[in-house]
């Protein structure tokens, strides 16, 4: 997310899907300088927690509009960045739907191969959005880098992870994972 975003100090950033991957996009975007970091999810806990790993704002999608509340948030002009970090349909559109002209829709999230999202085109044309698909990260580079921010306190490795597990309880995490239970991360003990 770091690189395809490329987040700079001031930005305004809606993080849309607050799981394990969603709440470790809060902590970069607040270890990069974002000043308003909006997390959208249907679960109160994990907008709770949201706040916990830095977000400013925390929209409820189930409650109320994210787009509407994501623009009057912002007076209207909407986010620099937006992040997709669930891989639905609806959250493709809320992401491109909710970023400032000549913003940033980032997709982030995965799904079944074959998956579609729509988006308006002419809105994405006239605006001059940019939709930018992440996968993955350049650990050589990527990993000393969290490992500073980690040392320095300004991500927090602890608070990331909410679900610890034994090896033979994999399979009921891996289920947890798949409807949503988990906060954030879940890690697995092998030893």
């Amino acid at each position: 997310m770091a690189h395809a975003a490329q987040v700079h100090p001031g930005d305004a950033i809606a993080i849309i899907g607050i799981g394990g991957v969603g709440s470790s996009c809060l902590q970069i975007a607040r270890a990069f300088g974002a000043s308003e970091i909006i997390a959208v999810d249907v679960q109160d806990e994990k907008l709770q927690k949201a706040k916990t790993l830095g977000a400013t704002h925390a929209i409820n999608a189930r409650q109320e509009d994210a787009v509407a509340k994501i623009k009057e948030i912002t007076g209207g002009r909407g986010v620099d960045i937006a992040v997709e970090a669930l891989g639905r349909a609806q959250t493709f559109s809320q992401c491109v739907q909710s970023v400032r002209d000549g913003g940033k829709a980032v997709m982030i999230g995965l799904t079944l191969s074959g998956a579609k999202g729509e988006v308006d085109i002419n809105h994405l044309v006239r605006r001059q959005i940019k939709v930018i698909g992440s996968y993955g990260g350049r650990a050589r580079q990527d990993l000393p880098k969290l490992i500073k921010l980690a040392e320095r306190g300004i991500f927090n490795l602890e608070a990331a992870v909410s679900r610890k597990c034994k090896f033979d309880e994999v399979g009921q995490a891996y289920k947890d994972l798949d409807d949503g239970s988990i906060v954030g991360r879940a890690v697995v003990e092998i030893m």
